[in-house]
């Protein structure tokens, strides 16, 4: 067993504060990584806006040609062209959609966190849908799957409400349509 001089102990106990007092914003920071991951929050957010974005200025697209297209004098004169439009507006709600899970894998892969395209579209597509994690990302990005499911959320819940008024408006054509030929 070693032997303390005791007139060393003052010093050897301000080194020892001093090492503490040095450590403390290391452990602060350590500690609030832990409880709130910054870098994958920050990473995260900005790719959910991005999605947001890009999902707003194509829903405001779709939307539009939707409206136009459905007043149209021509529309109104048959079903199937009704039919059409309907189908082609929901299969490029369905395009839209793909191409925010794109979007999201061009973020991990870029973002270095998963290293193939086919993983990282595996990846999001089953964060994106909320089906859950189909593999746990690194600890350090544990927090990227729940906004991926977050910004399907908020992605699916916009054109749910876009979809329901296409319909309405589908259905009011259909039955003008359906009202013009029984009336001649």
């Amino acid at each position: 067993m070693a032997k303390i001089d005791p007139e060393s102990l003052p010093g050897v106990l301000s080194n020892a504060t001093s090492d503490l007092t040095s450590l403390r914003p290391a452990l602060v920071e350590n500690a609030l990584t832990q409880a709130m991951p910054l870098p994958d929050l920050m990473f995260g957010g900005i790719v959910l806006v991005l999605v947001i974005v890009v999902h707003a200025f194509w829903i405001r697209l779709i939307t539009g040609f939707f409206l136009k297209h459905s007043a149209a004098p021509r529309f109104r004169v048959s079903l199937w062209r009704a039919d059409a439009l309907f189908t082609a507006m929901v299969m490029a709600l369905l395009v839209l959609h793909l191409a925010e899970v794109v979007l999201w894998s061009a973020a991990l892969i870029f973002g270095d966190i998963v290293g193939e395209w086919s993983t990282a579209a595996y990846f999001a597509a089953n964060c994106y849908t909320a089906l859950g994690e189909p593999f746990v990302l690194p600890r350090a990005w544990r927090m990227v799957a729940p906004i991926i499911a977050m910004s399907g959320i908020f992605a699916f819940a916009w054109t749910a409400s876009v979809l329901v008024n296409f319909v309405a408006r589908y259905n009011q054509v259909r039955s003008e349509i359906l009202a013009g030929r029984v009336a001649s």
